[in-house]
């Protein structure tokens, strides 16, 4: 027989006959193997899936005019493929521009844009009634209804004001909807860019392009300059408060479970370190025998490493299937996102979870070598 065979018949056999130690280790190693993985899982993907929710709800990058320049819808097509060369994430983008109509011979704030990449980057927006889906159909702000009487489905005619001073003619939009934000738009005229150009021509004018990117504060800056060297008629800005406060709640929660990861690593190294004491006491006798036939203290030694790697290993890959089961109930129930796990999950538990076990054999290493043949087996 091998003495690799040996080892392994050895650790087999003190496994067997101490059944019932091995089951508390081992559920202790899974325990805490199971918490450790389902943790490190969510620490990878919920931080990263939690950046995209948050991207969807404000812009964090804003292009304007630099100075007296002005930006037209070409500016946007050269931006947005200066992003795609650069390799920036873009989770959406709106373009704007506001200029002003008449109503009854009273200016009204009108504000045209893409409905479909405002409401994208704009999901709190809130609609009475429906989106305009044809030209000529248009969105009305809480305040402006409640100002006018408009109504969803009414029909209002707007002017504009000519170079010369008199108000153009009359053209007819249909109310589709009243738009509630909570912020300016309560009090404007929402309508699309194809129907304000119409109305006032302006040769494609934008007023603000808004971008949500997925990138840290640091990215964005060097994306915003990047912008500004790619056209000199536009000037990008980061809109730091919200950077910031993405930032703050994604380094909260990462920190929050990496000290819950070394609390249950610590804990786990406890249990096993424990349960090795109580192994050694109950072993005692044999040990003796063992060195008093010639074993001596670093094979013993290795033979409880060995034990609690093998342990370990066992441990670490029941708990990392059951840590991804967890990780994925918990991603969930709690944060309503779907689980990514990936490979490296199970082989990384399983080396986690060696090395904890090891670490908590190795504890025993004084009681061992402290063991007296002569005491032990003489029964004193």
């Amino acid at each position: 027989m091998t003495r690799a065979r040996m080892y392994l018949r050895m650790i087999t056999r003190s496994f067997i006959r101490r059944i019932s130690r091995v089951l508390i280790a081992s559920l202790s190693i899974i325990v805490g193997a199971t918490t450790l993985s389902a943790l490190g899982i969510i620490t990878y993907t919920v931080p990263e899936q939690i950046a995209r929710e948050l991207r969807s709800y404000g812009a964090n990058l804003v292009v304007s005019p630099a100075g007296a320049q002005t930006v037209r819808t070409d500016d946007l097509t050269a931006i947005n493929a200066a992003l795609a060369a650069d390799g920036a994430t873009v989770v959406g983008y709106a373009p704007y521009r506001q200029d002003n109509l008449l109503y009854n011979q009273q200016p009204v704030s009108a504000m045209a844009t893409d409905f479909a990449l405002a409401t994208a980057m704009r999901p709190y927006w809130s609609v009475e009634g429906a989106l305009p889906a044809r030209s000529g159909e248009v969105l009305v702000g809480r305040d402006l209804a409640k100002k006018y009487g408009f109504e969803a489905g009414e029909q209002i005619a707007v002017r504009t004001q000519t170079d010369d001073g008199t108000d153009s003619a009359a053209v007819n939009l249909t109310v589709s909807g009243v738009l509630r934000t909570g912020g300016s738009e309560d009090a404007m005229l929402v309508l699309s860019l194809d129907d304000l150009e119409s109305i006032l021509p302006a040769d494609g004018r934008l007023d603000m392009i808004e971008y949500s990117l997925l990138a840290d504060e640091g990215e964005l800056g060097d994306i915003a300059t990047m912008i500004d060297d790619t056209d000199d008629s536009v000037h990008a800005q980061v809109v730091k408060r919200i950077t910031k406060s993405e930032s703050s709640v994604l380094l909260t929660l990462r920190a929050l479970i990496w000290i819950v990861s070394l609390v249950v690593g610590a804990l786990t190294l406890i249990s096993v370190s424990t349960t090795m004491n109580a192994v050694v006491s109950e072993r005692a006798t044999e040990l003796a025998l063992k060195k008093a036939l010639g074993a001596s203290n670093k094979e013993l030694v290795g033979e409880f490493f060995g034990e609690g790697v093998i342990l370990g290993l066992f441990g670490g890959l029941v708990g990392a299937l059951c840590g991804m089961a967890v990780g994925g109930a918990v991603t969930q129930e709690v944060f309503n996102l779907n689980l990514q796990a990936s490979w490296w999950v199970v082989p990384l538990t399983m080396a986690i979870s060696a090395v904890v076990s090891g670490l908590g054999s190795f504890v025993t290493v004084r009681r061992i070598t402290n063991i007296d043949p002569a005491v032990v087996l003489g029964g004193e």
